[in-house]
């Protein structure tokens, strides 16, 4: 699950919103694979991902609408 953050403050956002997704985690417990920032991805553009298992995918979807999306194989 990928949530793009655009603008001069695309960098803080992503970081913050990282902080709160993490904390959504742990709060509803569901276990994670891998989540990060990646800053800048080009100018003034920064995203958040989160690797999940798919059984969480559809109940992550719902509740945190993601901009986007990938399958990957770990």
């Amino acid at each position: 699950m990928i949530w793009d953050f655009m603008g001069e403050s695309g960098q803080n956002t992503a970081e913050h919103f990282e902080i709160h997704l993490k904390e959504f985690l742990s709060r509803e417990q569901i276990p994670y694979q891998e989540i990060g920032t990646q800053t800048p991805i080009a100018q003034q553009h920064s995203l958040v991902y989160l690797i999940v298992a798919m059984p969480y995918v559809d109940q992550l979807r719902a509740a945190l609408k993601p901009h986007r999306g990938q399958k990957v194989t770990l």
